[in-house]
């Protein structure tokens, strides 16, 4: 008997709750991300292009060969030992 009048109990909170709130997501988030004023962007500042690109390859490149190099190396240091 006390076990039908705790899930009688459990079964109207979960109904009364229920019917608060019908998608609590919605309610959580609600106008989190509208916008209330516009950003202030100066003027002129959109005409301007970006700066070129970086270019990496010769870098990254000369990298490679000088650490290729020095393991060929130590490689060849160890194979004579």
């Amino acid at each position: 008997m006390k076990f039908l009048f705790l899930f009688a109990a459990f079964a109207a909170a979960t109904f009364g709750v229920r019917a608060q709130v019908e998608d609590p997501f919605q309610e959580a988030f609600k106008d989190m991300f509208e916008l209330v004023e516009h950003p202030y962007i100066p003027q002129g500042a959109m005409d301007t292009p970006p700066p070129p690109g970086v270019p990496l390859d010769g870098g990254l490149t000369a990298l490679l060969a000088a650490g290729a190099g020095l393991g060929y190396r130590r490689f060849r240091a160890r194979q004579k030992k």
